[in-house]
C-alpha cells in the first residue's frame, strides 16, 4: 500500500514537472471537440501506459514488432486526429464512422469519446516521463519477464496519479474555450489545436520531443527532487523487500 500510494503521488508531481511540455498539444486537444474527448483521451492514455509499461518487451516478441514500429504508429495515428481537427469534413466523417462501428445505444460515437481514445493511446506511446525508483523498478521487472499483481497495481496507481490532473486541465480548458467571449472562435480554435498536432506529429518523426525531454531533464536538476517522496528510507525497503 506504501508503495502504491507513493506511487500515485509520484503521477501527481510527475505532471507538474517540464517534462510534459512536449507532450502539452496533445493534452490540449481534449479542451475542444465533443464533451466525450477528455474521457476518452484518459482512457486511452491508462490503458496504453500500463499495457506498454508491463508487456512492451513482451508485445514486441510475439508481433514482431519494434518499439520504433509503435512509436510510427502513434505518430500516424496523431496526424489523422490532427487532420481530422483541421478540416472540419473530416471530423464529420470520422464520427460517422465511429458511430457505425459502436454498438447501437453507446451513444459514444459523435462526442468525441473514439477520438479522444486514439489520442490517449497515442500519449501513453510517447510518454517518457521523469520516472521514480518505484516506476523504474517495475519496468525493469517487466523487461525481465517479471511482471505480478502488484506491478500492475503500482503502475495503475502511477497512471492514476497523472491523469487526475490531465483530466483537470483538460476541463479548465474546455470551461475557458467555452466562455461567450470564445464561443463564436471555436471552430478556427479547433482547426488551430489540428495543425498544432499535426506539427507535433512531424516533429516526433525527427524526434524532436525526445531531444526536448532529454534538454530538460539534463539541464534541470531540481526535476530530481519531484522524487523525493520515493527516495525515503521507508519507501527503499519496500522496494527491496517486494521490488528486488
Amino acid at each position: 500500500m506504501l508503495l502504491m500510494l507513493v506511487a500515485f503521488l509520484g503521477g501527481l508531481l510527475t505532471v507538474l514537472s517540464p517534462c510534459v511540455l512536449p507532450v502539452l498539444p496533445v493534452l490540449l486537444s481534449g479542451s475542444v471537440g465533443g464533451r466525450g474527448r477528455p474521457l476518452g483521451i484518459i482512457t486511452g492514455f491508462i490503458g496504453s501506459f500500463v499495457l506498454l509499461t508491463l508487456f512492451l518487451a513482451t508485445l514486441v516478441n510475439a508481433l514482431g514488432l519494434s518499439v520504433e514500429a509503435l512509436r510510427w504508429g502513434a505518430v500516424t495515428l496523431l496526424l489523422l486526429f490532427g487532420l481530422t481537427l483541421a478540416v472540419p469534413a473530416l471530423q464529420l466523417r470520422f464520427e460517422l464512422l465511429a458511430a457505425r462501428a459502436l454498438p447501437q445505444g453507446t451513444g459514444r460515437g459523435g462526442d468525441g469519446f473514439l477520438g479522444g481514445v486514439l489520442v490517449g493511446v497515442t500519449l501513453g506511446v510517447v510518454w517518457t516521463p521523469c520516472v521514480g525508483p518505484i516506476l523504474a523498478s517495475v519496468t525493469t521487472l517487466a523487461l525481465s519477464g517479471q511482471v505480478n499483481a502488484f506491478a500492475a497495481a503500482v503502475t495503475l496507481a502511477y497512471a492514476l496519479g497523472v491523469a487526475i490532473p490531465m483530466l483537470g486541465v483538460m476541463w479548465g480548458g474546455r470551461r475557458l474555450l467555452h466562455r461567450p467571449a470564445l464561443m463564436n472562435r471555436l471552430g478556427r480554435i479547433q482547426q488551430g489545436f489540428g495543425v498544432v498536432l499535426m506539427l507535433f506529429a512531424v516533429g516526433m518523426v525527427f524526434g524532436v520531443d525526445r531531444r526536448i525531454q532529454t534538454a530538460l531533464v539534463e539541464n534541470l536538476p531540481f526535476l530530481q527532487q519531484l522524487a523525493f517522496l520515493e527516495e525515503t528510507p521507508a519507501v527503499q525497503r519496500q522496494l527491496e523487500q517486494t521490488l528486488p
